[in-house]
């Protein structure tokens, strides 16, 4: 079984950015390359000095972090999608093929470092793309209660 595409245009949300006129905008299916350079043009040097430090600082400590599901969120997984239900709130989540696939492994016993090579395994993307999502991903089902990541 070969590598599959990690997240291929139709299932990678759609993202813009608003600039001057006149200034190029990328579309929305700009990679996150694209996306940082026009994040670059429209800030200040300080600015990304500050956002880089963060991001560094951030990503360092998410790598040890053990990601585990909120025992209150129950799944199911039909056709490679998952539907998550938080009981708590009674919020209901749907996870394409490639969140599945993170969801599946956040189980409490791996790192986002070990998901991580995981996923570069399974998927054909570039590692820092992989990263990226990975991140962006485990941090949006933290910030919904979904899971908790445990530092390690």
């Amino acid at each position: 079984m070969g590598r599959q595409p990690f997240i291929t245009a139709d299932l990678r949300p759609d993202m813009t950015v608003e600039s001057e006129p006149g200034q190029a905008s990328p579309a929305g299916s700009a990679t996150t390359a694209q996306l940082a350079e026009a994040a670059r043009a429209v800030l200040s040097e300080g600015e990304q000095q500050q956002i880089e430090r963060g991001r560094q600082d951030t990503r360092e400590d998410l790598l040890s972090a053990v990601p585990r599901p909120n025992q209150d969120v129950q799944g199911t997984t039909l056709d490679g999608e998952t539907v998550l239900l938080h009981l708590g709130t009674g919020r209901y989540y749907t996870l394409n093929r490639v969140g599945s696939a993170i969801w599946d492994s956040c189980n409490g016993s791996l790192s986002l470092q070990a998901i991580h090579v995981a996923m570069c395994g399974r998927f054909d993307a570039p590692p820092e793309r992989i990263a990226d999502d990975l991140f962006a991903l485990v941090t949006h089902l933290s910030h919904e209660g979904l899971l908790t990541l445990e530092r390690g």
